[in-house]
């Protein structure tokens, strides 16, 4: 009689330089990260706070004062209504979920998130955000434009910068299209 299949038993999953069979007696964690200094991958501890935001600081660019909100949108010389998804980018980079971005992206940011996945920082961060807007005639750096959603103000940008990204670059580099 042929001899019986030897069966491996894997109680808990890793990769296969850091995992090894456990005896059935073991704990399920028993075979984790074998010839390592650490015992768990992070994933199961418990913590008591949120982890610190992208970049090391939380970046909350909402205006509280009405007087302010309100000096700032009498300083806009345009308004622009904008779209779902740029509406989606503002709302995100009010609050902070672009952090460490203080505003969308100049053109140096953009070339590096495009070429590199960094920010000039070197920080990680693998999406560009930036304003498309498709006229851009009678801008020029410094404006103030107010951006509008359903109806609403939600933001006062500054014009930092005015430029042109390149999609066709973008779509390989990013989007791997």
């Amino acid at each position: 009689t042929p001899p019986a299949p030897i069966t491996y038993v894997f109680k808990s999953f890793g990769d296969t330089h850091t995992t090894v069979p456990v005896e059935p007696h073991e704990s399920e964690r028993a075979g984790r990260f074998v010839r390592q200094s650490k015992t768990e991958c992070g994933i199961h501890t418990r913590t008591t706070s949120a982890g610190a935001p992208h970049g090391g600081s939380l970046v909350d660019l909402m205006v509280k004062d009405a007087a302010q909100a309100k000096a700032l949108t009498a300083a806009t010389v345009k308004t622009i209504e904008l779209n779902e998804r740029q509406a989606c980018d503002v709302f995100c980079l009010v609050n902070g979920a672009f952090s460490p971005l203080s505003g969308f992206m100049d053109e140096t940011a953009y070339n590096a998130v495009v070429k590199d996945m960094r920010l000039p920082e070197k920080q990680l961060f693998g999406l560009p955000v930036t304003l498309d807007l498709s006229d851009v005639e009678g801008l020029k750096s410094g404006d103030k434009l107010l951006l509008r959603w359903a109806g609403e103000d939600v933001a006062v940008l500054e014009a930092s910068s005015i430029w042109r990204p390149n999609k066709v670059v973008e779509a390989k580099e990013v989007y791997g299209t």
